[in-house]
């Protein structure tokens, strides 16, 4: 029975020898040897099984040939070895001793060294369990078929038939596709059959092949012939066509949207947005107000989104305008914003407004909140001179209505802050803001805290304490109180509240400040303690040894300004703590030693310090672990730190001297005392189980200090109009400010933003006063406000000056130009401007013809006089008067004598030049006080180097 019939066995690997891809004779690889074959293979084994039982053996066949291959196998070599082969068939060699190749190779031309494989015959090894011989056919070093052969007639016949097979010529040129071969330098298919019918011929495969690259290289041709820049054009109108089409889908969903946000109703979007926090809400009406309408421009907003929109773009201005222009949510523009806080703004003073919507505020805070104190500091401004857009000037001293007679009109230099702090809560509100010349006397600053102490209780505030600094005039506004330290050691700490007689208001003195007074007389001389003499050489001996860069250090923030200070850094605060600091003490205790050969003693020294720094832990208390509690160690080292300073004194005052100043002194007292005084009504009268010291100090009002300062640019010194804009903003910030978790009461809401007009300080400027008579007609009641000024010649003697009469025509033309874009009539522009030719008429207008680049007007002849009478009026009244508050006004007074020309229609005449009158004079003024602003900033600035040199 022919084995080939047989189950197969498993699969193993076997080793044959295959040519690669134009390959050499030579290079051999293995492969797996698959068990199963094709099916007319295995058609051809079934027709020879069943002839062979049939007949039982081979019948026209030599003993040789129809040999079975177990038998020829018993023989030497493989059975398939010395067959009949074609003539250009060799036999060659085989990795494996059990295989048997027959190829027919040709050589290259010009190089017989190589030899390529063009047909191969690989006969595998004789399985007995088969009886058969599985053959490998390859073409050109890819694998044809394979077959299985029984005998040697039929490994003969396998031969002739792979030998007159016709060969695939390959495409003919390079595919088009990146899968492809290469043999002999020229290129197939992928998937090339190998064989083919015709001589000379290509098989399916590659023909498909030869096919795509020469209609690849017909549209190559065809877009060579075609510019580039049609084809650009051709593209461009595809791309336009398609974006015009998806805009117009995208156009009609929108509109269909709208449609359909049209027709909700407001019950029904009240109940969509129902569960949305209350600001979420205001931003989807918003939205949905916006969808119905064709534009912004006009639209009115909610009171409370207004105050929402404000506070968003005084924390990012940049972001607030590019969710507003990208059209993110629904927002204000800023002119919009600026009319809305405008009705909160105010002058110097006490604000009603804020009082009122203070008011509102504190019924929805709980009493803890609103127990606090006030906190009083000074900042220094530049001498800076501004008009308002009402004719206005600012600049001068204001301090509401505590402004002394005698400094109306004086140019203000410092500004006052008077600032809530409250006990609990992260919040603070401005209550009052003054410009003042120098510092606000004593008398003006007890009047202040009284009247805003008494409104900020009326507003639902409670105040208990006022805090200040050592300034000369603070302790003398302290006598005005009856605050002091008495010679035999009394300390009166208090007054009577001036709203409720029960209750006392404690007066504090900055903790930081004294700090720095008791650190500068320690590093100056010393002090003559009870235990002895404390000075900072003790402190320096340490720090001499400590200071090596090298070696680790056990004060790695001390330095030599923490010991010799010059005048700039004693005015630092952190550097008056960190010498009393656990650094320092941590230096002592190491370096004991050295410090010790230098000195005879260092306790003293150690022990002030360690006094001094666990006064300042205890007084600038910040979290609740280390608050300050009745009847807590800390509270009992405070009462035996006054009686410290009792026996400091006693001790030091026959050395006449080693004791600190008697201003620090009475600071401390008075502040430990009104402290402990204070945690005792607290917590038996208002609850406080604690109290924060920290909230005792000066540091808010020196963060809002850092505020203004660098609210417009890095500026030490901000001008009085900066200032007060900067305040009012914060003020305004701090009242919107909704509380954590919740929103801003509506009713704050309201008495920010209400139209009531707020009561100004001054009276209104005499420039709005007559134009609103001139808009009515009433020249004589506008004579009768004239007349009512006197004015003030403080140079009588001086000549006048007049301008150049080419500059002031030049101007002139600068006022035309601004009135016609304001007037709508097409006659009054007639009688305010000309053209360049019938203006060359008038002398003056050669400087504006030498200028004129084509952008400049020429005004007419009443104008140009206007303008010159105008000036002429000014030059002469401000080279005999200096400038004080009411300059506008007696400047307005000296213009009546000056005969004016009709300029304009007979409709618009007068109209027509109050404008152009109150345009002038408001340009002129700016000009005029630019000038003197910029001579004031000079000779500042020379007096600043001259310190820095003096410092030196």
């Amino acid at each position: 029975r022919n084995l080939c019939l047989q189950e197969p066995p498993p699969q193993r690997r076997r080793e044959k020898s295959h040519p690669l891809d134009g390959g050499v004779i030579g290079n051999i690889a293995t492969d797996e040897i698959e068990s199963s074959v094709c099916s007319d293979d295995s058609a051809a084994c079934a027709k020879r099984t069943e002839r062979l039982d049939s007949q039982g053996e081979p019948a026209s066949q030599s003993q040789s040939d129809n040999q079975p291959v177990l038998q020829s196998s018993t023989e030497s070599g493989h059975p398939f070895s010395g067959i009949s082969i074609p003539a250009t068939w060799m036999e060659v060699p085989s990795v494996s001793n059990d295989c048997l190749s027959y190829a027919s190779c040709e050589a290259e031309e010009n190089n017989f060294g190589n030899l390529f494989i063009e047909r191969m015959v690989i006969f595998g090894k004789a399985l007995p369990e088969r009886g058969s011989i599985l053959a490998t056919v390859y073409l050109r070093g890819r694998e044809h078929s394979k077959q299985v052969l029984a005998t040697r007639s039929e490994a003969e016949l396998l031969v002739k038939k792979i030998s007159m097979m016709i060969l695939c010529c390959g495409c003919g040129m390079k595919p088009v596709s990146n899968k492809y071969s290469m043999y002999r330098k020229m290129f197939f298919a992928a998937r090339c059959l190998l064989t083919t019918e015709t001589e000379g011929g290509s098989c399916a495969q590659c023909k498909y092949q030869r096919v795509l690259a020469q209609n690849k290289m017909g549209r190559l041709r065809k877009q060579k012939g075609s510019t580039c820049e049609k084809r650009k054009h051709h593209n461009t109108s595809r791309t336009l066509t398609r974006t015009k089409k998806k805009l117009a889908r995208v156009q009609a969903q929108v509109a269909q949207m709208k449609e359909e946000n049209k027709t909700i109703s407001e019950e029904a979007l009240e109940a969509r947005i129902r569960a949305l926090p209350q600001k979420q809400k205001l931003a989807v009406k918003n939205c949905f107000t916006a969808a119905q309408r064709k534009s912004l421009r006009g639209m009115t907003y909610d009171d409370e989104w207004i105050v929402e929109c404000i506070m968003m773009r005084m924390r990012s201005p940049k972001l607030y305008e590019h969710l507003r222009k990208e059209k993110v949510m629904i927002l204000p523009g800023r002119t919009c914003l600026k009319k809305y806080l405008q009705r909160f703004e105010g002058g110097f003073g006490l604000n009603p407004k804020v009082y009122a919507a203070l008011a509102e505020k504190t019924k929805d805070m709980d009493d803890f909140s609103c127990h606090g104190g006030l906190v009083i500091d000074e900042l220094k401004l530049s001498e800076h001179l501004d008009v308002k857009s009402n004719g206005g000037i600012e600049g001068f001293v204001d301090l509401g209505e505590q402004s002394p007679s005698d400094q109306k009109g004086i140019l203000a230099d410092h500004g006052m802050v008077v600032l809530f702090q409250p006990f609990t809560g992260n919040w603070t509100q401005i209550l009052g803001v003054f410009a003042a010349r120098g510092n606000v006397k004593a008398p003006t600053l007890a009047k202040i805290i009284i009247e805003t102490t008494i409104l900020a209780e009326q507003a639902g505030l409670v105040v208990n304490t006022v805090t200040c600094d050592g300034a000369s005039w603070n302790r003398s506004m302290w006598r005005h109180f009856g605050v002091q330290v008495s010679a035999d050691g009394r300390i009166k700490n208090s007054t009577r509240h001036p709203v409720d007689p029960t209750r006392q208001l404690f007066f504090i003195s900055d903790f930081p400040h004294l700090i720095k007074n008791v650190r500068n007389g320690f590093v100056a001389k010393g002090y003559l303690t009870p235990s002895g003499h404390v000075h900072s050489g003790v402190v320096q001996a340490a720090w001499d040894v400590d200071r090596d860069n090298v070696t680790l250090k056990a004060m790695p923030s001390i330095t030599l300004a923490h010991i010799k200070p010059n005048c700039f850094e004693k005015m630092k605060v952190n550097l008056a703590f960190q010498l009393f600091g656990d650094e320092v003490i941590k230096g002592l205790f190491e370096h004991r030693k050295h410090i010790l050969s230098r000195y005879r003693t260092m306790e003293p020294t150690e022990d002030f310090i360690r006094q001094m720094n666990k006064l300042i832990r205890i007084m600038t208390a910040r979290m609740s672990a280390r608050a300050l509690k009745p009847g807590s160690p800390n509270a009992t080292f405070l009462q035996k730190f006054l009686v410290y300073l009792n026996e400091w004194e006693a001790h030091a005052k026959p050395a006449g001297g080693g004791f600190l100043t008697g201003s620090t002194a009475s600071g401390l007292r008075v502040t430990i005392k009104s402290t402990l005084d204070l945690l005792s009504y607290l917590n038996s009268v208002a609850g406080f189980t604690y109290l924060l010291t920290a909230r005792l100090s000066q540091d808010k009002l020196e963060n809002l200090f850092g505020i203004i300062r660098q609210s417009a640019g890095c500026n030490d010194h901000p001008t009085v109009s900066q200032f007060l804009v900067t305040v009012n903003v914060l003020s305004f910030y701090n009242l919107a400010r909704s509380p954590k978790g919740g929103n801003c009461p509506p009713a704050v809401v309201k008495s920010l933003l209400s139209t009531a007009d707020v009561p100004t300080v001054t009276a209104k400027c005499l420039s709005d006063q007559l134009d609103h008579f001139l808009d009515n007609g009433n020249i004589d009641e506008a004579e009768d406000v004239l007349q009512s000024i006197h004015p003030e010649n403080d140079h009588e003697g001086y000549s006048n000056k007049k301008s150049n009469a080419a500059l002031v025509y030049y101007v002139a033309g600068y006022v035309s130009r601004k009135t016609v874009a304001k007037n709508a009539c097409t006659s009054c522009a007639a009688e305010l401007c000309v053209s360049q030719k019938e203006a060359m008429n008038d002398v003056n207008s050669y400087f504006t013809a030498h200028f004129d680049n084509g952008g400049l007007i020429y005004p007419t002849d009443n104008l140009a006089k206007t303008v010159a009478a105008m000036e002429d009026a000014f030059t002469s009244f401000f080279s005999k008067n200096s400038v004080h508050e009411k300059s506008m006004q007696e400047f307005a007074r000296s213009l009546q004598s000056s005969k004016l020309p009709q300029i304009g229609c007979p409709e618009h005449g007068k109209k027509t030049l109050a404008t152009v009158v109150k345009f002038y004079i408001l340009l002129r003024f700016r000009f005029f006080l630019k000038g003197l602003n910029r001579d004031r900033e000079g000779q500042r600035q020379r007096l600043k180097y001259l310190k820095l040199r003096h410092c030196q």
